[in-house]
């Protein structure tokens, strides 16, 4: 069984003849998923009742969330799923759905079958019974802990957010700080061709973004791709992944670049001639006008647009750079 990471989903291309199922793991604690309530656990229970009642596993949902939080997102999503392909949700024990009997009830209301394979032949009635027990043991369990919690506050040990204050040996921050600026810098590096490949594209930061999220790319810190992410990426890497000095002249990359490089492969060699013969920007702009260039923003040539366009094509002529406009 394709191993099941938090929040993904593997559907089948192809479902073989036969039930279809729908894997749900659920871990509260990084303890639970270190013994007994592990995915692995998890998993082989489930492997072993499929094995028992043939059928095809086309999709398995896994998070780490408190069994009492009415917010699943992940369990909603198996739901929709074994709503649409006609499947059996699959849990390895009932608390493992849910500690609460809410939960359980609004499952049971969707009309999505499920079993819980610790009580594979329990009725309505019955569930609703263990999803009481599990709802009180749960109670039970935030009592003994904040009772644990009041103890060791007084003896004297401070606690934050539930858990008590770690200490760390001398230098141990500093040398995360490392760890994280070399995983950073990886990542970086990793992603730089994929952002430098959409710039030569004329792609702008917004549009390589979406592209990203399109593509399933993993962000840094597990949100949405965004312009300014690509454009620290690009601004990071310009010197090593530019593969011109023209990459590096303009900015930002993109349709307006394009546009600009279009118009200095056109008419950047008559405003360097120009430039020679003395001539000033405002005699500069009525001759562009006269020969029929576009100017920026469709407003006619004036001196301030002249020069700036001027001033690039010098820039571009310094750096020795073809006038080759990107695709």
């Amino acid at each position: 069984m394709a191993e099941a990471a938090e929040g993904s989903t593997a559907l089948g291309a192809s479902v073989a003849r036969g039930r279809r199922y729908v894997a749900y793991y659920r871990m509260s604690t990084s303890k639970q998923a270190r013994e007994s309530f592990s995915l692995e656990a998890q998993q082989a229970a489930i492997a072993n009742y499929v094995v028992s009642n043939p059928g095809k596993i086309i999709a398995e949902y896994a998070e780490t969330r408190s069994g009492t939080k009415r917010h699943r997102p992940k369990l909603a999503e198996a739901a929709q799923v074994c709503r649409i392909f006609g499947a059996v949700l699959l849990i390895a024990r009932l608390d493992r759905l849910a500690r609460n009997v809410a939960t359980i009830a609004q499952l049971m209301d969707s009309k999505v079958d499920f079993v819980a394979i610790d009580f594979p032949h329990a009725t309505r009635f019955t569930l609703h019974i263990l999803a009481a027990i599990a709802e009180h043991e749960s109670r039970l369990i935030s009592e003994r802990v904040k009772l644990a919690q009041a103890a060791a506050r007084a003896r004297g040990q401070t606690w934050s957010h539930g858990r008590p204050h770690r200490t760390f040996p001398p230098g141990c921050g500093a040398e995360s700080g490392r760890v994280r600026h070399a995983r950073s810098q990886m990542r970086i590096k990793d992603l730089a061709p994929l952002v430098w490949k959409g710039i030569a594209e004329g792609k702008s930061y917004a549009m390589i973004a979406n592209e990203f999220n399109r593509r399933g790319i993993r962000p840094a810190m597990k949100a949405q791709w965004q312009q300014g992410s690509i454009g620290n990426i690009a601004r990071a890497t310009r010197d090593a992944f530019a593969a011109t000095a023209k990459n590096r002249l303009f900015s930002p990359p993109g349709l307006r670049r394009t546009k600009m490089l279009d118009r200095l492969e056109k008419f950047g060699p008559l405003l360097l001639e120009w430039k020679t013969l003395g001539m000033n920007y405002s005699a500069m702009a009525r001759e562009l006008d006269r020969l029929g260039y576009a100017a920026p923003y469709g407003r006619g040539w004036g001196p301030v647009s002249t020069w700036r366009y001027l001033k690039r094509a010098i820039a571009v002529a310094t750096a020795s750079v073809p006038y080759e406009a990107s695709s």
